[in-house]
């Protein structure tokens, strides 16, 4: 692996392949390791969207701090609810997003992750698409500096296929508000998330398109049903 890399302050340029893979590691495990403490009745507080992503990035860090962890895992560092750089906010007024995966590399990029429940009747597909959701990405307030980053949604109703088949309708049908380049495309970087694809948008505050990584989590407590 590279110690160093030199990129724009304003513009990192692609991420690398291993990196990518790397990120969707970490969160896989963190997710993984997070399921006793997400999968609680749904009346209880710690079902709340910033405790969810609280649970998986502390997941993230103990695996990344256990003695028995991969090489690579030391490259890395997680980081939940971090405050963006802003040209004309400071302090507690910063935007925040709601996880990031760094690379400890000197000059290394992050990859930054939103995050929204998905519970059918209370948190709809367009907190997810809107303004405090994919928008987010769209016009520049989150990962200006990047090509690439996340949307995470937390499941709570309803099957997975359910809402992959949802998010991806109100995408298409929101494609003006997204600036959306279709099509969406079906990925595969590791076995945990068999859900996942990708959506691209143009960005012309910052100047250059974004690729949007969808993936879903089954956050529904274990005494819900697949659906309601």
């Amino acid at each position: 692996m590279m110690s160093k890399i030199t990129p724009s302050k304003t513009y990192f340029g692609q991420f690398d392949g291993q990196f990518i893979e790397d990120v969707h590691q970490l969160l896989a495990w963190g997710y993984q390791d997070a399921k006793t403490r997400i999968h609680v009745p749904l009346n209880n507080k710690d079902k709340q969207e910033t405790a969810i992503t609280g649970f998986i990035a502390e997941a993230i860090e103990d695996r990344i701090d256990n003695l028995n962890r991969p090489d690579w895992c030391i490259f890395y560092s997680v980081s939940d609810d971090p405050p963006a750089r802003h040209a004309t906010k400071s302090g507690r007024s910063r935007p925040r997003s709601d996880l990031t995966l760094k690379s400890n590399i000197l000059g290394g990029p992050k990859f930054i992750f939103e995050a929204k429940r998905l519970k059918k009747g209370s948190y709809s597909v367009g907190g997810y698409t809107g303004a405090e959701g994919m928008e987010c990405f769209v016009s520049g307030k989150y990962a200006s500096r990047y090509d690439e980053a996340g949307m995470l949604g937390y499941i709570q109703s309803d099957s997975l296929e359910y809402w992959q088949q949802t998010v991806k309708k109100k995408i298409a049908t929101t494609a003006n508000e997204l600036s959306l380049i279709p099509p969406q495309q079906n990925i595969h970087i590791i076995d945990a998330f068999p859900l996942e694809w990708v959506s691209h948008h143009q960005r012309e505050d910052v100047g250059r398109d974004i690729a949007i990584y969808h993936i879903l989590l089954d956050c529904r407590s274990q005494n819900s049903p697949a659906s309601q």
